[in-house]
């Protein structure tokens, strides 16, 4: 990640790391998030006063997922970025509500044809006896 062995001992020393980087062989997935992302802050140019500042909020150990957080300046605290995972179900809700309040009868009259369609199918491949689902 770009750490030389003397910083990340240092980081030990100093308290940020929860583990001893010489009485480690392999890292589990918690110390190297923790290392991850104790490394990256380093690295951006963070200094012992400027991580106490940061971290001051953060429960330790520090294994926090980078691409999960984001450090709001203007609140002083780190906050959750939203899922970028989209949700289908909520997506497809919205849509319908979207569709019953501009009146789209046309649509949901095809949407509906659609879903009962693909119940019958689903109806149809679980009557049948596994062998003939499997041809």
């Amino acid at each position: 990640m770009g750490l030389n062995w003397w910083a990340v001992l240092k980081l030990h020393e100093d308290g940020w790391l929860s583990f001893s980087p010489e009485h480690t062989h392999a890292l589990d997935e918690a110390q190297e998030a923790e290392l991850r992302f104790i490394g990256s802050l380093v690295l951006a140019g963070c200094d012992r006063s400027m991580l106490a500042a940061l971290l001051g909020g953060l429960s330790k150990p520090y294994s926090y997922n980078a691409s999960r957080l984001y450090y709001d300046w203007s609140a002083r605290r780190w906050r959750l970025l939203p899922d970028s995972r989209p949700n289908p179900e909520a997506i497809f809700t919205d849509w319908l509500h979207t569709l019953v309040e501009s009146g789209d009868i046309g649509s949901l009259a095809g949407i509906a044809e659609l879903a009962q369609d693909a119940l019958s199918r689903l109806r149809v491949e679980t009557a049948q006896p596994e062998f003939y689902r499997r041809a």
